[in-house]
């Protein structure tokens, strides 16, 4: 029962009126006038950018039988850069609209999934980023179908952190060049355990256990089995990890555990004062030329 519960609490796709102290976008806070400012910003420049460059709708089959949809912007036909921009928890595709507006303004064309059960995407659960891995590869190939000379960057926030990093650990095409995760956690059980401790003052044992056995059932997934971690491992491709430092939803010492475990060329940028998914909005300048100085060094030069 208890496990049934945590299922239906932080895995199931549907509306629980506990749910929002798990959304890190939930709680409601004063913004400071600055940080509004950039907030209507990016908001003009997303509004902007879809005008200029309505996407595609696109549709893929998962291996386990799911109907999945992403969008494809192209706003640089002549072009072969692509990035893949991956949402956070509780948030679909077009939380990821003024990335690929940023990137776009740098030569990149851009392809923006819904994870599973989010926006148009068929699922009655939260992938965690570990079946969603796997959704990704699958992307990647549809990607390098349609752009055979694609040169491809994985990029993500929050869940779709830890999903980047989940997906650097599979077997990649060469056209994937390298791998950006903004706040993504090092584990799916690690981040449940904090939260439990975090949010409600409850141990983690027993009931991940019970959670465990409700997820596999209904999901397909083992919360155990889904590490970042032993993902990272195995990674082959240049990683920039990005978190705040006031992150307290995913704590922030969970990056250096993440990087520490990373095998294959990697980076880390720490953004002073940003809480949980802010890096961009509290020093965009940095964030955003530390993400262009490592595209630089592991990006190709358009053909």
């Amino acid at each position: 029962m208890v496990g049934n519960y945590f299922y239906r609490l932080a895995i199931a796709r549907e509306k629980s009126p506990r749910r929002e102290n798990l959304d890190p976008g939930g709680a409601k806070v004063a913004v400071p006038p600055v940080i509004q400012s950039r907030l209507n910003e990016r908001e003009a420049a997303k509004k902007q950018f879809l005008r200029d460059c309505p996407p595609t709708d696109l549709f893929m089959r998962s291996s386990d039988g799911l109907n999945l949809h992403a969008f494809r912007f192209e706003p640089h036909p002549n072009t072969h850069h692509w990035i893949i921009l991956l949402h956070g928890y509780m948030d679909e595709a077009s939380k990821m609209f003024y990335y690929a507006s940023v990137f776009a303004d740098h030569g990149y064309n851009a392809l923006v999934p819904n994870l599973r059960g989010a926006g148009r995407s068929e699922g009655d659960y939260i992938g965690m980023g570990w079946n969603d891995r796997l959704d990704v590869v699958g992307w990647i190939n549809r990607l390098v179908a349609h752009d055979p000379k694609a040169k491809i960057v994985v990029f993500g926030v929050s869940m779709g952190g830890a999903t980047a990093m989940m997906t650097a650990g599979e077997k990649l095409p060469p056209n994937v060049c390298c791998v950006i995760e903004d706040c993504g956690y090092t584990s799916v059980a690690d981040e449940f355990a904090y939260e439990l401790r975090n949010l409600f003052r409850l141990p983690a044992f027993p009931i991940l256990r019970l959670a465990d056995r409700a997820t596999r059932s209904r999901a397909g997934y083992g919360i155990y089995e889904a590490s970042a971690i032993e993902q990272v491992k195995k990674a082959n491709v240049p990683i920039l990890f990005i978190h705040g430092d006031n992150d307290t939803f995913v704590p922030t010492p969970m990056v250096h555990k993440v990087y520490e475990a990373a095998a294959g060329e990697k980076e880390l940028l720490l953004v002073k004062k940003a809480t949980h998914a802010a890096s961009s909005i509290v020093d965009p300048e940095l964030y955003f030329s530390t993400i262009f100085h490592f595209l630089e060094k592991h990006m190709p030069v358009n053909e």
